[in-house]
């Protein structure tokens, strides 16, 4: 018997809406028809096994985006074709024949992709196998850390390969997952409730989340971890918060470095704070910015026309962005 979750009355077979109080029906077997309650894993009509939910939204339209490794800057355009510059020792940047990719993510020699049919591709360093990525399916974002790859499926589950040391690849345990990030030697992953979870070595403190509550976005540095409260103040769980990070408030987005750490407002303002040699934090005059990245010493951010702009170590052409145009 399916009980609406609204008002308590017991629905019809085949119900779509309560008829007591207009609420629609959570769950319905995909085989039969009938009307299941909501924790039901089969339909007691038919007997149908039921698919595992999905409470990650799948992205069916690219918007376009943005990543950036240690010494590369890789973008994604509407069309869901990908641009990559930069350093191509490892062939980190040969990404031109990508097609239908909807999310992108850098590591520091490697570069991955989700595509719209929840594959995913990866391209650049394999010493580690954090490129071992060809069997993931149903996949809805992915994250890089320096020698390995984080994948988010649309159940809430994740997956991980990579150079394994650390145990910041044991996350096969992880569920209700909305958002993972990838460091150095630690995971990062952001549950449907606003807690985070970590694996990983922890050094200095970067996996200290455990009482962290109503988060609504993270990231992984290279040693540390940043997050972002609901209200849009700022987090971080170690002790190398750049100067004046943890006092930033209205944050839409963050992205960490090992040297810096750049903030996106609400605004479309950006905000940096950290190491200046290479003039990586001088973002203050940017404005009407949709995104923003990091790479080890360069910050790339995406402006709302879709064009991107770049500051900060060019020594290898990962700031070489001027002609984008992702949207």
């Amino acid at each position: 018997m399916a009980i609406c979750n609204a008002c308590g009355v017991e629905l019809r077979p085949g119900a779509r809406f309560c008829d007591m109080c207009g609420t629609k029906v959570n769950k319905i077997c995909p085989s039969c028809g009938e009307v299941l309650r909501d924790i039901a894993k089969f339909c007691d009509l038919c007997g149908e096994k039921l698919p595992a939910e999905r409470i990650v939204t799948v992205k069916r339209t690219v918007q376009g985006g943005v990543a950036a490794g240690r010494l590369h800057t890789v973008g994604l355009k509407a069309d869901g074709t990908v641009v990559a510059t930069g350093d191509n020792t490892h062939g980190q940047c040969e990404v031109s024949g990508w097609t239908d990719v909807v999310a992108v993510a850098a590591g520091k020699n490697h570069t991955v992709a989700v595509r719209q049919d929840g594959t995913v591709l990866a391209a650049g360093d394999r010493s580690m196998g954090q490129c071992a990525v060809e069997d993931w399916t149903d996949v809805v974002a992915v994250s890089a850390g320096d020698y390995h790859t984080v994948g988010l499926k649309a159940d809430g589950t994740v997956l991980a390969t990579g150079r394994p040391t650390d145990g910041k690849c044991k996350v096969g345990e992880w569920k209700g997952i909305v958002a993972v990030a990838a460091g150095m030697e630690h995971t990062l992953g952001l549950t449907q409730n606003g807690t985070v979870v970590a694996a990983g070595e922890g050094m200095f403190g970067s996996c200290n989340v455990k009482d962290w509550k109503d988060i609504s976005s993270i990231a992984a540095g290279h040693i540390h971890t940043v997050g972002i409260h609901k209200s849009g103040q700022v987090l971080e769980a170690d002790a190398f918060a750049a100067p004046g990070v943890l006092a930033w408030t209205d944050m839409a987005a963050v992205a960490v470095s090992p040297f810096h750490t750049v903030g996106l407002k609400n605004d479309g303002t950006v905000v940096a704070s950290g190491d200046v040699q290479y003039g990586q934090c001088a973002v203050e005059d940017w404005a009407d910015v949709a995104l923003v990245t990091v790479g080890e010493r360069h910050t790339v951010a995406v402006n709302k026309d879709g064009t991107v702009r770049a500051i900060g170590d060019n020594a290898a052409g990962q700031c070489a962005v001027a002609d984008w145009k992702l949207w």
